[in-house]
């Protein structure tokens, strides 16, 4: 695998398994304005932007920014902390990458806020990443670019781009490191994408072989 000077990784699904949380959260959100969901639909519901699924599944357009506000509210709750874990690679990983003296970063539609908790359940410091970019970091969310090239202006890299990697769960996350001149690499743990472009990887150890 390349070394790369600055590795940049999604949140959910990634370095953490935020899949309960996430079931805890949809469910909630949408049972507060009225429109009951599927177990089934939340992992979809994790890999693409919020309108998108919120008008795919035809929930209600005046209630949008209520649901938003629950959103905000249960990712944040003690109760969405405690249902998120730390994948066993993440750990040992990031501290391998750091020894080597790489830059890491977070760039994430989640909320900074509830990226902060969940390092801190797992003491892990922030001074750990060099840059951390949520959903009200970025105009736009992934797979638009702006939320990876908000952190690349907070790492104030002046380097080859093609030295900086972004690591996601998700198709959106490789077009997102795409269009931001960088390189993808997709994170496959479950071995749900067969046939990919992307540089692809099922642990993220893989990373440093």
């Amino acid at each position: 695998m390349q070394k790369f000077d600055v590795y940049l990784f999604d949140f959910d699904g990634t370095l953490f398994d935020t899949l309960s949380a996430s079931k805890y959260i949809f469910t909630k959100s949408y049972e507060h304005i009225g429109f009951p969901i599927l177990e089934s639909d939340i992992l979809g519901f994790t890999r693409e932007p919020i309108p998108i699924s919120y008008a795919r599944i035809g929930a209600p357009k005046e209630k949008l920014l209520d649901f938003y506000q629950q959103l905000e509210h249960h990712v944040n709750s003690p109760e969405s902390i405690a249902l998120t874990q730390i994948y066993p690679d993440t750990y040992e990983t990031l501290i391998d990458l750091k020894i080597l003296e790489a830059e890491l970063g977070i760039v994430t539609s989640n909320h900074v806020k509830c990226v902060k908790s969940v390092l801190q359940k797992f003491n892990m410091q922030t001074y750990f990443f060099s840059a951390l970019v949520g959903i009200k970091e970025a105009p736009k969310t992934k797979p638009d670019p702006s939320p990876i090239l908000k952190a690349l202006e907070m790492l104030a890299y002046e380097g080859d781009k093609q030295k900086i990697c972004y690591v996601g769960d998700s198709l959106n996350d490789c077009k997102a490191a795409i269009k931001a001149g960088i390189v993808p690499i997709l994170l496959d743990r479950d071995h749900e994408y067969p046939n990919t472009p992307y540089l692809t990887i099922h642990s993220l150890k893989e990373l440093l072989v």
